[in-house]
């Protein structure tokens, strides 16, 4: 687990499949919304095709992290606070993809760039960090002098990293979980346990805490669409957040055990209210 983790969820799915079969799976409007990302993802992974040839080299196991962020004291932080998101998977022939994924992540910035700077937007800084066969690149934006360090716009939430180590890839919203996730995938020397289906975990607690970043935001929003006052607009926020506390984590495991689905799920509450589990 990393620091602050609000969801975790562990899927077992051959996405390649799923992407070349988009046809038989999904309805006409979502298929031409597919068919029109697959010519864009070609072009930015120089021809290649994107459901075979780059989703095909990734393996079946599949981990979406999602944590909440802590801003240092002298860092840029953003007026709306969210939380930093990453994908973690496994490369079939991680020698031959990690330079293809290195470059791709390096044009992206690169296009993201020139988007930004044509619609007045802050530019991203490439770093690169590189210890042993731990490999990270990260984006930063960069704050321009004299800004209020308190005020930022939206952008600087995010810090986009790509991370390698062993034969693993980390896609990442934010360079802090990035490493956090490498350091913790370099140093599992666990046995390989059998596929999970699907697996989740949520702390809800967390979730509160991320509200509560952005109370200021939520009560500005509720005196604009529900027209209150800023005492009746805070009631009503703080009364959701309380609501929100009684509750600290939720999971959900699908197994397949001998042929058969089976599925566990559990809702623990704080300490002041019995845990129920079902």
């Amino acid at each position: 687990h990393v620091d602050c983790e609000l969801l975790s969820l562990a899927s077992y799915r051959d996405v390649s499949q799923m992407w070349l079969r988009a046809g038989d799976l999904f309805s006409e409007d979502v298929n031409d919304g597919l068919a029109q990302a697959e010519s864009n993802l070609t072009t930015f992974f120089s021809g290649k095709d994107f459901g075979e040839d780059i989703l095909g080299a990734v393996s079946p196991q599949i981990q979406l992290i999602v944590s909440r962020q802590e801003f240092a004291e002298d860092a840029p932080k953003p007026a709306i606070k969210l939380p930093a998101f990453a994908l973690a998977l496994r490369l079939k022939d991680a020698e031959t993809m990690r330079p293809e994924l290195r470059r791709t992540f390096q044009n992206l910035i690169g296009f993201l760039n020139v988007i930004g700077a044509m619609n007045g937007q802050p530019q991203l800084d490439l770093d690169m960090d590189k210890e042993g066969d731990k490999q990270l690149i990260a984006a930063a934006y960069l704050p321009e002098k004299d800004a209020d360090t308190a005020r930022f716009p939206i952008n600087f939430n995010f810090s986009p990293s790509i991370g390698f180590v062993q034969d693993r890839v980390v896609v990442s919203s934010t360079k802090s979980l990035a490493s956090d996730l490498l350091n913790l995938i370099g140093g599992d020397t666990s046995k390989a346990t059998p596929p999970t289906n699907t697996d989740v975990r949520a702390d809800l607690a967390g979730v509160s805490q991320i509200l509560e970043d952005n109370r200021g935001q939520l009560v500005a929003q509720n005196m604009l669409s529900e027209g209150h006052t800023k005492e009746e607009a805070e009631m009503e926020i703080d009364t959701l957040l309380d609501i929100l506390k009684t509750a600290q984590t939720a999971s959900l495991r699908l197994t397949n055990q001998d042929g058969e689905l089976r599925l566990a799920v559990e809702l623990t509450f704080a300490p002041h209210d019995s845990s129920a589990s079902q």
